[in-house]
Parts: C-alpha cells; structure tokens; sequence
C-alpha cells in the first residue's frame, strides 16, 4: 500500500513520459549552456543512456501505481518487479558508468592541455 506521499511522486514521475518518449524519438541535443555540457559533448552516448535511465524510471512508476490502484493483480507482483527492476539496474549501472568514463575522459583532456 502507497501513502498518499507516493501516488503523488509516482504521478508526478509519469509527467515525465510524454517528455522522454518525445527526446527519444526526435533525438534531442544535450545541454549546450551548462555545468554539463562538456561531460555530454565528450561521452555520446550519455544521453541516450540517461532518456533509457528516465524511461525505466517511469516505467517503475506506473507498475507501482498499477499494483496500487489494482490494474496489476497482486499475483504478479513479484514478476512485474523484476520485469521493471532489471531494466532499471540495468539503466542506473550504464548511465553510471557512461558519467564516470566521461568524467576520467575529461580529466585525462585537461590534465594533457596543462
């Protein structure tokens, strides 16, 4: 069971769908006036890992309130958990690692300039 609390972040995670699908689909440019613009301009695929990292999110979202609100019988709980939970492992270790290589790449670029 979900306190009110929840429903309301989960909500509020869904709002995000509609933006994530529509960045994934016209292939939306990353930041270009920001602390990370060069983390994203080095890494490419940082991006892309971080719109599939927000879709697991959202996906994540609607399997709880689904199981919440009842359109996901209580049976299937266990299996919509780990349908959703290894995508979003998944997601979270690659966008992880897409920032630290990016980040060791920057550090190696600005420590040969110097």
């Amino acid at each position: 069971m979900l306190t009110t609390f929840e429903v309301l972040l989960y909500g509020l995670v869904i709002l995000l769908l509609p933006l994530v699908v529509h960045s994934l689909t016209t292939g939306s440019k990353p930041p270009e006036k920001s602390w990370f613009a060069r983390y994203y301009r080095i890494e490419k695929h940082l991006n892309l890992a971080g719109n599939l990292f927000l879709l697991a999110l959202c996906a994540n979202a609607v399997a709880r309130l689904g199981l919440h609100f009842g359109y996901i019988d209580a049976g299937a709980q266990d299996r919509v958990a780990l349908a959703v939970g290894i995508p979003f492992a998944v997601t979270l270790l690659a966008f992880l690692g897409l920032w630290i290589r990016a980040a060791l790449k920057l550090r190696r670029l600005d420590k040969n300039t110097t």
